[in-house]
């Protein structure tokens, strides 16, 4: 049971779990006390993804997570099941990163999803030769924006990687501003690179990355920067 003067101790306003609410030994809500109070908040989990999941990655160090081919994976054209079930799963995993590419409110498009297509038959790493593939249409770069790109394998995405991309944006901010920048819109336009888990298997080894291409993408578009998901750049 979540205790609130224990969360009250340590300074937190709000409880944020997700919509799978587990219950005590008694079979009573674990955060009844909290909600009565008016400081839980529900987020919608996201199927397929959990922390046991991760966790049991990391324990068992498996890789039978990591991603082949993305754009193959959405298409239906790979993946475990039949060809219907495939076809559905790919579906749902492109709906999702729709949804998670909308603005605030969830009903506009923000921002733009890319993969890339490596013109070369072995796709583990990146190769100049190739082309962007566009997944979900967003807000492309306004007149004088700086594009910035940022790259890395946001894997296990942590305040650490939130805050580095904030980072990013109030350095360009000041500077902008300090050139006069009097626009309407921000002077900046992240454009950010996820690698593929076979490039970061390659760098790290052993079962790294813990979540995979697809997960790890969805993390960032979360943070509601405009940016561009590109599928393979190695490190």
């Amino acid at each position: 049971m979540t205790s609130l003067p224990w969360i009250s101790h340590y300074g937190a306003k709000y409880v944020v779990h997700g919509d799978d609410i587990t219950s005590d030994a008694n079979g009573y809500d674990c955060y009844r006390f909290v909600k009565e109070a008016g400081r839980f908040k529900v987020v919608k989990r996201t199927p397929g993804i959990s922390t046991t999941d991760l966790v049991g990655r990391m324990l068992l160090c498996t890789k039978s997570h990591f991603i082949k081919d993305l754009d193959a994976l959405l298409e239906g054209q790979e993946g475990p099941g039949g060809q219907e079930e495939r076809r559905s799963t790919g579906e749902d995993m492109k709906e999702r990163i729709r949804e998670y590419a909308t603005d605030e409110s969830g009903n506009k498009p923000l921002i733009e999803v890319w993969s890339w297509r490596s013109a070369h038959s072995n796709q583990q790493h990146f190769h100049q030769n190739g082309s962007f593939l566009k997944k979900v249409n967003g807000t492309s770069p306004q007149p004088d924006q700086k594009v910035v790109y940022v790259d890395g394998g946001f894997d296990l995405f942590s305040t650490g990687h939130i805050e580095f991309l904030k980072r990013v944006v109030e350095t360009e901010e000041r500077e902008a501003k300090q050139k006069g920048w009097n626009k309407d819109y921000s002077p900046i336009y992240i454009i950010a690179g996820v690698h593929s888990d076979e490039a970061i298997n390659d760098y790290k080894g052993i079962n790294y990355p813990i979540m995979n291409i697809f997960e790890r993408g969805l993390c960032v578009l979360q943070c509601k920067v405009r940016l561009k998901l590109t599928r393979h750049f190695t490190i």
